[in-house]
């Protein structure tokens, strides 16, 4: 009998150490999941056909928490990932973006976990998300206001009053008179509008 749980729970730890691997590997390797499904297996095996029945509802529970957290790993791992960009490359393409060949609508925000979030309207249309590899996604959206956008001024300040209300807010630039700048609209996230924390001085949320 204490053979019999002692290798049951030893099977256990390495079908946990299996799905630990999993989570910490990038990407998870094959080898780990196999693993993960043979040693539950012999765990829940093992515990029905020599071990009491506290050991089998141990064996039963561990091995489905393993597999529950063996699929959310494949899940996770199967999630977009958001690449991680130079703050001025991402500057340049916005402020092309926005230019008087560019796209009629241009909507820059940042999402409630800090990446930058841009959607454009008309010709061409495109999505684009990136993480800042450093610097404060907010002062960058504020760049783009300043440099693009008509009253620029009234427009940061009202973006800075949004966040300052724990409104996660975003610029929408609509392309008006050629060379005459962008209307900028400051408008509530769609989505999850909890604003970013950020490190940043100028926008830390109280």
């Amino acid at each position: 009998m204490d053979a019999a749980v002692a290798g049951v729970v030893v099977a256990l730890c390495l079908t946990v150490w299996d799905l630990l691997r999993m989570w910490l590997r990038e990407p998870p390797r094959w080898t780990d999941r196999l693993g993960l499904a043979f040693w539950g297996t012999v765990s829940v095996l093992a515990a029905e056909r020599w071990g009491p029945h506290w050991l089998v509802v141990v064996a039963w529970s561990v091995t489905g928490f393993c597999m529950l957290g063996a699929v959310a790993a494949a899940a996770v791992g199967a999630l977009p990932t958001v690449p991680v960009v130079d703050a001025a490359q991402l500057r340049q393409r916005l402020l092309a973006a926005c230019g008087p060949e560019g796209p009629e609508t241009a909507t820059v925000g940042v999402s409630s976990t800090g990446f930058v979030a841009v959607r454009t309207t008309g010709a061409p249309s495109h999505v684009l998300a990136a993480r800042l590899e450093r610097g404060c996604p907010f002062c960058l959206v504020e760049e783009i206001l300043t440099e693009v956008g008509q009253d620029a001024e009234q427009a940061v300040e009202r973006y800075r009053g949004e966040r300052s209300r724990g409104v996660n807010a975003m610029a929408v630039l609509t392309r008006t008179a050629p060379d005459a700048g962008r209307r900028a609209d400051i408008l509530p996230m769609t989505g999850n509008r909890k604003p970013f924390r950020t490190a940043c001085a100028t926008h830390a949320l109280p």
